[in-house]
């Protein structure tokens, strides 16, 4: 298949992935409330600059819907990270696990999407520019990115959708605990399929780490991600197969 019909294959996949989502653990528990560290003496052990300025604004606010949009907009996050992401769709009769690596640094935004049989497809996006290949082949795709983010090429769900959302389509929002992260949780309905979507974001950095999916009752999608820092040198990141090094 030409590199370019695989490229808009991957474009049109990960707009129908998006499309999906529909989360819906916050319904029916509007009135419970975890409370951040730090308010019964009580603290995370993550020591970082973003850490410490979420905590610090959302331990002086209470969290709900008509406020969510603001606090996620006005949290702070790492100019610099590294993604370790698992992705799940379920449909009938089975499922597909996919896993993956984001690194993120100085504008730029690269994928490692891994496949069963031991491949891995790579994406690079550094300003408008689009670059995509396989770990088998030295052959690149080069265009433009156009509305296709670092989050799409990793089949993840973009959650600055929420801040573009209309305030009806926020459905719930409150702190929650997500494994041992402390987050903000906020449920949403998507306003083209009415799917209802659930993100985690965690309180430490401001980036997403969870998120699922429903179609009615039933689990479409699941993703949960680990946040690192980026000890990789960006320079044997962001590189094509030619060893051409992109932006920096």
């Amino acid at each position: 298949m030409a590199p370019a019909a695989i490229a808009a294959i991957l474009i049109m996949a990960a707009a129908l992935l998006l499309s999906m989502f529909d989360f819906s653990f916050l319904r029916g528990e509007e009135e419970a409330h975890i409370i951040l560290p730090g308010k019964d003496g009580q603290d995370m052990t993550v020591e970082t600059e973003a850490h410490t300025e979420n905590l610090e604004m959302l331990q002086s606010v209470t969290v709900d819907r008509t406020n969510i949009k603001k606090l996620i907009g006005a949290m702070q996050r790492p100019e610099s990270y590294h993604l370790v992401v698992g992705t799940t769709l379920y449909y009938s009769g089975g499922q597909t696990t996919t896993g993956a690596d984001g690194y993120i640094s100085g504008g730029r935004y690269k994928s490692v999407v891994y496949d069963a049989a031991g491949g891995a497809r790579h994406c690079l996006i550094c300003g408008e520019d689009a670059y995509i290949w396989n770990q088998s082949s030295s052959d690149v795709y080069i265009g433009k990115a156009g509305s296709f983010t670092g989050d799409n090429s990793l089949w993840i769900p973009t959650y600055e959708l929420l801040l573009e959302l209309e305030d009806d389509n926020i459905l719930a929002a409150d702190y929650a605990l997500y494994g041992d992260q402390y987050c903000l949780a906020v449920e949403s309905r998507d306003g083209l399929s009415g799917n209802r979507v659930l993100y985690y974001i965690s309180v430490e950095h401001g980036l997403l780490v969870g998120a699922q999916s429903f179609e009615g009752d039933t689990l479409v999608y699941a993703m949960t991600a680990e946040v690192l820092p980026l000890s990789e040198d960006p320079d044997v990141i962001f590189k094509l197969p030619d060893g051409t090094v992109i932006g920096g």
